[in-house]
This record gives C-alpha cells, structure tokens and sequence, in this order.
C-alpha cells in the first residue's frame, strides 16, 4: 500500500512565487545609517507593510498570528544597510525565565539574489542570512544583566565570585569565574557580544548556526503600542561570509516577530511567507 505524507503549508508558501509583492527602495543618506529608531532620517524612508501568518510548517507551530504585520524601512550608505521595524504588541517582553520569553524580531536575506531560495530558511546549498534582535539582549545592554537579584529583588541567592552588583553586561562575565560558570570560552564569547542582534546562517529548517563573525547591531525604542528596532549590518564584513547584495543592487528580503507574551520562541513565530523585493539606490 502506498502511503502519503499530508503536510500543511499556507496559501502564500504554496503560491507566493505567482504573486506580486511591494518593493522595499532603500535610499541612500550621507554617513552611517542612523542606530535610533526615531532619527529624523526614518521619516524620508520608503516603507512597506507586511502581512505576518502564523509559521504551520513544521513543529513546534502556532495556531494564530500573535503579530499580524509589520512595517519595514530601510536606509544605506555605500558600505551599510539598517532595517527598521515597527509592529504593535501591547505587552512588554524584556525577559527570558522559566516558562517567560522575550520578544524578538529577525530579517531574513539569501546569500544568491533570488526569490527561488527556499522562504523556509533557504535550502541544502542555498544560505541565508538572519540578523536577529531580542528584547533581553537590549535589556542587559542598557540596563544591566537581568539576573535573579534584578528580577526577582526580595529572593535570598548566592554570592557570584565573579561579578559584582548590578552585574555590567558584559564587562563584568570576562574572567575565569565566568568562564566556569557559564560553560566555557564559546558560550562566553557568544553571550558577551555587545549588541542586542545576533548573526545566524542557515540552510533549510534545523541548520540555523551562529557566525564566528559577529559584528551587526541593534537598538530598540518601546512605544505606546509596540516596538520599533533598527537593525545594521556592512554590507561586506571582512573574515566573513556575505549575501550577494550592495548598493544599485536587488535581492530579497523577509521577517519573523516573536511574541514573548504568547509564549513564543524558536519555531514558533509569525512571519512573512513571501520574499519581498528589496532594491538598493547606488552609493552617491
């Protein structure tokens, strides 16, 4: 007897390649592209809106879109791109715990310009780049490691050797005691990067892996409905493997949105099941 495997994908995966979707024009600024999310230069950016879907895919999935869009804009200069993104989410999740989980939200970019590379994070020899922001990495940046004197200030805890109230992130966890506690030189250097993004390749669901190079960055402003997060990245980085992009170049781009209140992480997100076009001006 035959036997066949049903699996469940959404109408936009299974159709997204036939459907026309906005391009994001990325113009160019003189200097950096601005870190804040409220810098005066966000007003003259071209925007797109998103439509988020829950991810059906593959376990652990999601019933429901927590987050059902987001608006993208992006600037550049001739060696830099940022991302900014803006998405309403009443509740504030700053904190990873048992059982609690932060907010997040990622860019997607496939490494050969195409909107054949697989939405599913690209494919066996087609990469992708995700350049991921969470809310408990800005929160330790800025207001110091959340640790349990900090989230829970009435409980009784032990003395840490290495590290002395309000606990500096990360100036305070590079030394010996540190070290040990956390689990050794690679956990320490992964947890320790300053900054609130974090570089990941991947080649198809499972194989998501965290670059040697880490050298993105973020910073996030809470407003009265959600969240905006600039994201920025060289174009280029040195030592390191890079998406064919740049500036007077096209390629593609998608998102993800974790909703830390809904209890999501990993898998389990809303995103974007089409590629959307993303054209750069070239550099003045």
């Amino acid at each position: 007897m035959r036997r066949m495997l049903l699996v469940a994908v959404p109408l936009s995966l299974a159709v997204g390649a036939a459907l026309a979707q906005e391009t994001l024009v990325v113009r160019q600024v003189e200097g950096r592209p601005p870190l804040d999310p409220q810098h005066p230069a966000w007003d003259g950016a071209a925007a797109v809106t998103l439509t988020l879907e829950p991810q059906t895919v593959v376990p652990p999935t999601v019933e429901a879109a927590s987050v059902e869009e987001v608006e993208v804009r992006a600037l550049a200069s001739g060696e830099e791109i940022a991302f900014r993104l803006s998405w309403r989410d009443p509740t504030e999740d700053r904190f990873m715990l048992a059982g609690q989980f932060s907010d997040a939200v990622a860019v997607m970019i496939p490494y050969r310009p195409s909107d054949e590379v697989p939405i599913t994070m690209g494919g066996p020899g087609d990469r992708v780049l995700i350049l991921h922001w969470a809310a408990f990495r800005e929160e330790n940046l800025d207001n110091g490691y959340a640790d349990v004197s900090k989230i829970h200030p009435n409980a009784a805890y032990d003395w840490y050797p290495h590290a002395k109230a309000p606990y500096r992130y990360p100036e305070d966890w590079r030394n010996q005691y540190a070290l040990a506690y956390i689990g050794g030189e690679k956990l320490l250097r992964k947890n320790t990067i300053r900054s609130s993004v974090r570089e990941v390749v991947a080649e198809g669901f499972g194989s998501s892996t965290w670059k040697d190079v880490q050298r993105a960055e973020g910073e996030a402003v809470r407003t009265e409905d959600g969240w905006q997060v600039v994201i920025r990245r060289r174009f280029v980085e040195e030592n390191s493997s890079n998406p064919d992009w740049g500036p007077g170049r096209s390629t593609f781009v998608s998102v993800a949105v974790w909703d830390g209140s809904a209890g999501e992480r990993a898998g389990r997100k809303s995103l974007s099941y089409m590629w959307t076009p993303l054209e750069v001006e070239a550099a003045r």
